[in-house]
């Protein structure tokens, strides 16, 4: 069988968590080596075009966990070209690059995400959240309202409250207020548009 193109990929991501192991090296080693030693082709080739993919993209979420976001931007970086699976791949780098508060790059990727088949409601989430931080409302607004009309229960109440902090970010405080209201009307034990109203209360100075 002819080994992938992308194992170079998986090396290389391989030696990147090698060289960050704790592990002790005089460690006793439970191999079964006489099982290997039959093994009829290397243990790579058994592993299909999908499967590669896929370790290579869990061994960069691994190194996300880690924290370890310039590592896992250079190996996105390497793969986003040619991966099939361009959902997650996109998705990890959004990740990789808020975690290093590279914020206008973190909207570039969360763009990509958004603009794919098989995207989630935490994917617009996520999208929405770092365009608020950058200060783009009308990008987060839009997703917010798309979801107003969602007939989801919680993620209606989780719009409004949204809109009413992008409003308040915005000192658009009698439409926060408003937002912040509907959002108690559906939801009076809301905890976040009760703590967003005293917020909004401290800011305006009305008790």
């Amino acid at each position: 069988m002819q080994l992938s193109n992308k194992l170079p990929v998986i090396a290389f991501a391989l030696l990147l968590l090698n060289a960050c192991t704790t592990a002790s090296t005089s460690q006793k080693n439970d191999l079964n080596y006489a099982k290997f030693s039959t093994q009829q082709t290397p243990l790579a080739t058994e592993l299909t075009s999908e499967q590669e993919e896929k370790f290579a993209l869990d061994l960069i979420e691994l190194e996300i966990t880690r924290q370890h976001y310039e590592r896992a931007e250079e190996m996105l970086q390497k793969i986003r070209k040619t991966t099939s699976d361009q959902l997650r791949t996109y998705r990890l780098l959004a990740k990789a690059y808020e975690g290093q508060d590279k914020r206008q790059l973190a909207l570039l990727a969360w763009r990509e995400v958004n603009q794919l088949p098989g995207k989630t409601v935490d994917d617009e989430a996520g999208y929405a959240q770092v365009a608020l931080v950058q200060g783009n409302y009308q990008t987060a607004d839009s997703i917010y309202h798309t979801w107003l009309s969602s007939g989801v229960a919680e993620r209606e109440v989780s719009a409004l409250n949204n809109l009413g902090f992008s409003a308040l970010l915005q000192k658009h405080y009698d439409e926060a207020r408003s937002y912040f209201k509907q959002a108690l009307h559906r939801d009076p034990l809301n905890s976040k548009a009760l703590n967003n109203l005293i917020l909004l209360d401290g800011l305006t100075g009305r008790k």
